[in-house]
């Protein structure tokens, strides 16, 4: 699962990374040592940063300026900002406050708090949003329906008085369009945005008297005698007291403004329309509008005693009074509106636009923590996707809902287990009872009750059924919907991945360690020449790692793939079948850089540093092949303080975290530098999806603008690369204007429409110091298997065709 990012702003690389080290299994973490670093990554990430940490003293824009930009281009409303400081005076408290910041912490700080604190602040802006986009769907939802019925009536009218179209919600748009103009040129008229929205709904029921006249004399074709005109003028008054003879409503807007409107819309600036001679603004406003809109309508639109005219004709002859005398004013409006009008009017929905919908949930907000549920539309392109990709690789997942009470499986899990793909109460059914097994079900219902509130994944094993044969199986669930008071949760979305084979081999290896050793001291293996992977039988297991035991504090097998361990102590060996190996570190998912995996996926022995709280350990993980099969020999000692003369123990700490990070990263562009791609990813083996990526003419913009905006250039580019990239996907500057990218499971079919979308993000950057410098990447992109090293003289050949035109990808 994607996990959200959280942005760190802070001058000083030591509390970066405590604050790193503190949040990085919650939040993929990016780094700004700037103010404007901070708007350089804003401008990339946009919302899908989730929150930014934000220190007050800091080079080029301090944190109170970069407060003022994200006011100035409205970020601050989408992405909650907490000021973490040593500064504690109330004036720079209140400061962050009244400049929209979230939440406000004061150092020294102690991490769980501060963890709790950003966690707290995410959710809270979340549910927030999720409030936003359901009452605004609701909002939507309603101005539909009201169109809707509207239209209905509209159009039923129409057809009783011979008009063909939608003479009543032509009317209803050409107003709001004149009312809009209206109030950009003058101020006369005391109109605000609801009573334009209101006006606009009144405006399709100005007709509505045409009910009660005669349908004969409605729908004659030829010209009316005066008897018959005197009867069709009655609509005004019928029109208004139909509305105005209602019961209920009397005190709406919407009521008030019906009424003007049927009365008066033929009213005339001269004071020569009917029914009561008024002229000038005596005639409501809203009238005014909708006589001025019904002319154009009318004289645009085919009637039974006429023809359409065009649009320059119907607007002559409005000007040349033909329509009776209309307000100069608005007659100014409808020339300024006159190619939005020859065009025709764009149908929007009347009623609040969604701006000033959300306006209104701001307001409904403020000062309450109210739960949304997620948009239907979503949750449906959601599911789509999931299924889309789950049967495309032939995985075992599932999805359970309580209400209805149903489960569906994947293409992969109904071929194994040979249930339906839908089961309706599953716990009612026979045959999925008898594959999943009553003790799995009440492991899964005992590990949901015991998950945190704020967990929301969780793995175990059990015993499954598959393919007619008990399998042991890892099992991952992630829950959803709100925990009730029972401890059952709406919805669970479940991986099973069969690890029956590995299973039975590590419970023999556990076996043969428990073993006593014949003799005292142990032989460990020697790797042979240019070796590093140790290669054993299984009856060599025990003395190994009896012989590892003797230097090491904690010693243990792991397969990271399905996270399952055999540690040793001095009193015993155990096999720790439900325990993840990450939990050795106190951590909730598995470890952003498992050297376990590395030294198996690289077959080359690897170290790591690994802080816990206020403790250090130093890990050392070696490739281990037991009868051809691949694990990680893994060991651990502690850092003492003594080991390292003494120097005070949190201090060290954070050294070691400041080292850690700044081996594999490169100052300027903030990722990867070429060390990681020598030590950690050439010697790679495997099928991969890379691509090798160069800024077009860097020469020149060095030539032309100075190294600073080269400087500003590479940044730029790599910051935004990495906006689009997934967590797991590295990006590695290669050298000078180079960067090479390595995609995780990155499907062949996706590789070129991705490298595609990169172009086109690097075309979008503006550098706020260069407005001139406009930046382009070529990129040559690769998909085959082999070694790293190799493929990538692919990548460079790709690239070297895309440089000849420059601006666009190209795949080998």
């Amino acid at each position: 699962m994607r996990r959200r990012k959280l942005l760190i702003a802070d001058d000083s690389e030591m509390n970066r990374a405590i604050l790193a080290n503190v949040l990085d299994q919650e939040f993929e973490v990016i780094e700004a040592t700037n103010g404007q670093e901070v708007i350089i990554a804003l401008q990339s990430y946009g919302t899908q940063i989730s929150a930014l940490l934000l220190d007050i003293v800091m080079p080029e824009m301090d944190g109170f300026e970069v407060l003022e930009e994200m006011n100035r281009r409205h970020w601050i409303e989408d992405i909650p900002t907490i000021m973490i400081s040593a500064e504690t005076s109330n004036t720079y408290i209140d400061r962050a406050f009244e400049l929209g910041a979230s939440d406000y912490i004061s150092r020294p700080f102690v991490p769980g708090i501060v963890r709790r604190r950003i966690i707290n602040t995410i959710l809270l802006h979340t549910k927030k949003h999720q409030l936003m986009d359901v009452v605004a769907d609701w909002f939507f939802r309603r101005e539909k329906s009201n169109e809707v019925m509207i239209s209905i009536l509209g159009y039923a009218l129409g057809l009783r008085c011979g008009e063909k179209g939608m003479h009543m919600s032509g009317v209803s748009r050409v107003t709001g369009l004149l009312l809009h103009c209206l109030m950009k040129r003058t101020n006369r008229y005391a109109l605000n945005p609801d009573d334009i929205d209101v006006i606009c709904m009144a405006a399709s029921l100005h007709d509505i008297g045409k009910l009660l006249i005669p349908e004969e004399i409605l729908t004659k074709p030829g010209k009316l005698t005066e008897e018959e005109f005197a009867i069709v003028k009655r609509h005004t008054v019928i029109g208004a007291d139909i509305i105005s003879g209602m019961s209920v409503y009397q005190n709406e807007k919407l009521v008030k403004y019906a009424t003007m409107i049927c009365r008066w819309h033929h009213e005339r600036w001269d004071g020569k329309g009917y029914p009561d001679g008024l002229a000038g603004d005596n005639i409501p406003i809203a009238a005014q509008v909708v006589s001025v809109a019904d002319a154009y309508d009318a004289l645009t639109n085919e009637r039974s005693y006429k023809e359409a005219f065009s649009h320059d004709t119907a607007l002559a002859m409005m000007h040349n009074g033909e329509c009776g005398s209309l307000n100069p004013l608005l007659l100014e409006c409808m020339d300024e509106l006159s190619e939005t009008l020859r065009h025709g009017v764009e149908k929007k929905p009347v009623g609040q636009s969604a701006e000033q919908v959300y306006e209104t949930v701001e307001e409904l907000y403020s000062g309450q923590d109210v739960i949304a549920a997620r948009m239907t539309k979503q949750l449906e392109e959601a599911n789509t996707k999931a299924e889309f990709f789950a049967n495309l690789s032939g995985e075992l997942w599932f999805e359970y809902t309580a209400q209805p009470s149903s489960l569906h499986l994947s293409k992969g899990a109904v071929e194994q287990t040979g249930l339906p793909d839908v089961i309706v109460d599953p716990m009612e059914n026979e045959a999925f009872l008898s594959v999943f097994g009553k003790k799995t079900l009440a492991l899964l219902t005992e590990k949901l009750q015991e998950l945190p509130t704020d967990r929301t994944q969780m793995e175990f094993m059990a015993q499954i059924t598959l393919n007619g044969k008990p399998s042991q199986c890892q099992t991952a669930i992630l829950v959803s919907g709100k925990k009730d008071s029972e401890g059952h949760y709406s919805s669970l979305l479940g991986k099973i991945v069969d690890i029956d084979e590995n299973y039975k081999r590590i419970q023999m290896y556990d076996a043969e360690a428990a073993k006593p050793a014949l003799q005292k001291q142990v032989l460990l293996p020697i790797l042979a020449s240019g070796e590093s992977v140790i290669r054993i039988t299984e009856k060599q297991v025990g003395p190994v790692l009896q012989g590892y035991r003797t230097m090491f504090e904690t010693v243990r097998l792991v397969d990271p793939e399905i996270c399952m361990q055999v540690s040793t102590t001095k009193e015993s060996h155990s096999v720790q079948k439900n325990e993840d190996c990450f939990a050795l570190w106190g951590k909730s998912r598995r470890c952003e850089r498992c050297i376990s995996q590395d030294a198996i996926r690289m077959g080359k022995i690897q170290t790591k540093v690994e802080p816990i709280g206020n403790d250090v350990y130093y890990v050392f993980a070696m490739p281990i092949e037991i009868d051809g099969m691949s694990y990680s020999l893994e060991c651990v000692n502690p850092i003492r303080s003594e080991d390292i003369n003494g120097i005070e123990s949190e201090h060290v700490l954070n050294q070691l975290l400041v080292r850690n990070r700044q081996v594999y990263m490169d100052s300027a562009t903030r990722v990867y530098n070429r060390r990681y791609y020598d030590e950690r990813v050439r010697n790679l083996s495997g099928e991969y999806a890379l691509a090798m990526i160069d800024i077009d003419n860097f020469k020149k913009i060095n030539d032309r603008f100075g190294h600073t905006a080269g400087d500003a250039a590479l940044y730029y580019v790599a910051q935004t690369i990495r906006s689009m990239l997934r967590s797991n996907d590295a990006l590695i500057r290669y050298g000078g204007d180079e960067f090479f990218l390595l995609f995780d499971n990155m499907p062949e079919q996706i590789l070129e429409r991705k490298l595609e979308e990169l172009c086109r993000a690097v075309r979008k950057i503006e550098v706020a110091q260069y407005p001139e410098l406009k930046l382009t990447i070529s990129i040559g992109g690769a998909y085959a298997s082999g070694r790293i090293s190799d493929l990538i003289q692919k990548a460079d050949a790709a690239l070297y065709e895309a440089k000849k035109e420059k601006n666009r990808a190209v795949i080998f």
